[in-house]
């Protein structure tokens, strides 16, 4: 039997076909509409991961743009830090040297003058060793401020190291100028310093060299500069000298002097002289003045004018002063407990009195020797009294509190000696030579003396006559009241110490 196979009719046929292009169509709308959904999820993504990227890239910029900065700054610290003196904030050496360079190149430029200024601390050493390295920096951040106050905008300050200042100033030519700006520099620093309510005077000595007309070295100019320092100490220190092309040699040899008066305090070659205090009553030395004498290994003898300025400027005054007391208490000792000498006077200078050498050294030296305190007489000039008065009189008691007796040296010559004798306390007035010397000729000089000595004698206070050179001298003296005294009418000074006690006896008057 055969199969019968049924057709499909031709409307059945569209409509599948139809159903076919339908289900494909959907099929693609689907896929076109989750490939859109895929890429719209990709771009989000995409969009989300520029975002990040964009902050990431800005948070680096900005942390690049900060690290930079910070950099920057440090870089900037650590070259103020390279160029400030870290004890007085000002500009150091290194800062001084490359300020100086370019101003020297500017000056060419603009034909501008140029001057250099040194600054240097008197006796700064003696502040350190006397009243601690405390006050010793206090004193340099004081003159540090004081400097940039005085100079012009433009100008440099600098610490060269140590108690040395530089200033650098434009503008400044071979006139007044110069000078002019280093006074008020001098004036500046020489203001005492308050330390612990303590007045600590200060004293600076200036030297200054000239660019101009322009060209010139800044080591030579900086040479120069020193230079007219090194005189302006020799000259009396606390002065202000400009350089002189003459100076040059002066200055050699001035550093020869030095080389040799260091090897000489070194070598213990300056050494204790005595001139004798007679008592013209008894015609006898009862007492000596200790005097520096440079005793030469050819046997030349040179006085204190010759050599006693470069001793200070080489900062040598307080170990030739040790080495001379050691040696002088050692020999006098025996000659004060047989009651053969009464006692032994020193000259200190207002630098080792103010700056503590006499309060501090003497107790020691009195110490090592076992010399006794009550047979040291200290002789102090006017000069070193100046002070605050409540200061002085404090000072002066740390050395009476120790038995130490006082001598006001050279009364009669200074302006203040009255006003002196009414505030502090003296066991000896030393008449000055000039009254000594014009007593003989000369009426005034004579009324002033009998006033003296008649006030001294009121007040208790015991007159040594200096400088006296004649017999009518002495003759006149000794009427007025005035029995202790010295000069070469009675004895040179002498080297050895019992020679000098037993130089030769007067009969007394």
């Amino acid at each position: 039997m055969n199969q019968v196979i049924e057709l499909p009719q031709p409307d059945d046929l569209q409509a599948e076909r139809v159903r076919r292009l339908e289900g494909r169509l959907d099929r693609e709308r689907r896929a076109r509409i989750e490939a859109e959904r895929l890429l719209e999820e990709k771009s989000l993504a995409l969009y989300d991961a520029n975002l990040a990227l964009a902050a990431l890239a800005a948070g680096l910029e900005q942390r690049v743009k900060d690290r930079t900065q910070e950099l920057t700054a440090a870089r900037q610290l650590a070259l103020t830090q390279a160029e400030t003196d870290a004890l007085t904030g000002i500009a150091n050496r290194g800062a001084f040297t490359r300020r100086l360079n370019e101003t020297l190149a500017n000056a060419e430029a603009t034909t501008e003058g140029v001057a250099l200024l040194l600054i240097d601390l008197d006796d700064f050493k003696s502040v350190n060793d006397n009243l601690g390295h405390a006050a010793g920096d206090a004193m340099l951040i004081a003159v540090a401020q004081r400097l940039s106050e005085v100079v012009r905008p433009g100008d440099t300050v600098a610490r060269l190291g140590g108690d040395e200042f530089a200033v650098v100033a434009h503008g400044v030519g071979f006139d007044q100028h110069g000078q002019q700006m280093a006074q008020r520099l001098h004036d500046a620093v020489c203001q005492p310093l308050i330390f612990e309510r303590r007045s600590i005077g200060c004293q600076c000595s200036i030297g200054i060299a000239h660019a101009d007309p322009v060209g010139i070295h800044a080591d030579l100019l900086l040479g120069n500069a020193d230079l007219a320092l090194y005189a302006a100490k020799h000259a009396g220190r606390g002065r202000v000298c400009s350089f002189e092309a003459g100076l040059r040699a002066e200055v050699e040899k001035k550093a020869r002097l030095e080389g040799e008066v260091r090897h000489a305090v070194l070598a213990d070659q300056i050494e204790p002289w005595y001139q004798p205090i007679r008592d013209c009553r008894s015609g006898r030395f009862t007492s000596v003045e200790m005097l520096a004498r440079w005793h030469l290994p050819d046997g030349e003898v040179r006085s204190p004018g010759e050599f006693l300025g470069a001793v200070e400027a080489l900062g040598l005054l307080d170990t030739m002063m040790e080495n001379m007391l050691r040696r002088a208490m050692s020999e006098a000792l025996p000659l004060v407990n047989s009651g053969a000498l009464g006692y032994l006077s020193i000259n200190v200078s207002p630098t080792q009195f103010n700056y503590g050498w006499a309060q501090n050294a003497l107790p020691r030296l009195q110490a090592q020797t076992g010399f006794p305190a009550h047979a040291l007489v200290v002789e102090l000039t006017e000069t070193a009294l100046l002070d605050d008065i409540a200061i002085v009189r404090g000072m002066l008691g740390v050395l009476t509190d120790s038995g130490i007796r006082i001598a006001l040296d050279d009364f009669g010559m200074g302006y203040s000696n009255f006003s002196l004798l009414r505030q502090l306390r003296f066991n000896f007035l030393k008449l000055d030579r000039s009254l000594s010397n014009d007593i003989e000729t000369d009426a005034h000089s004579r009324a002033v003396t009998e006033c003296v000595l008649a006030l001294a004698s009121r007040l208790g206070v015991d007159v040594i006559a200096e400088g006296v050179e004649t017999q009518r001298q002495s003759d006149l003296l000794l009427a007025a009241g005035c029995s202790a005294q010295q000069g070469f009418f009675h004895a040179r000074p002498q080297r050895d110490l019992r020679a000098a006690l037993s130089a030769g006896v007067v009969p007394g008057r």
